[in-house]
């Protein structure tokens, strides 16, 4: 059967099967004689965008766009959405209140970096 057919006639699985699939043949051809073909493919994927010190980097199974550790630590709090490659251990997953105060606090410790990156350039530009 085609999978048009599949979809339109309401196989809604369908989808994610044919990801599973995909994933599946990608980690039999990446992997080599020892490697533990349960690995999943997009360790590899994080891993090559971490060395190449990209931000997000899209998911072989799902086409979705994934922030990478980097993106999670150079916001430097947890967002508490149970991110994939959290560096903070998931601290607010479950905790808006918490996420909040740390925003604020990430906010107002911005704001301080900045101004006090402009004053800096202020005074490189005034003669002596």
């Amino acid at each position: 059967m085609c999978h048009a057919v599949g979809w339109i006639k309401g196989d809604r699985n369908l989808l994610f099967r044919l990801a599973q699939r995909k994933v599946k043949a990608a980690t039999r051809s990446m992997c080599s004689e020892g490697d533990v073909e349960d690995t999943p493919i997009w360790r590899a994927v994080h891993q090559k965008a971490v060395d190449s010190g990209d931000r997000t980097y899209v998911d072989p199974a799902t086409g979705y766009m994934v922030f990478t550790e980097l993106s999670h630590s150079d916001r430097g709090y947890c967002c508490g959405n149970a991110c994939r490659h959290c560096p903070y251990e998931h601290s607010n997953v479950g905790k808006p209140e918490q996420v909040r105060a740390q925003v604020k606090m990430a906010r107002v410790a911005r704001k301080t970096k900045v101004a006090a990156t402009s004053s800096k350039s202020d005074d490189s530009s005034k003669p002596d």
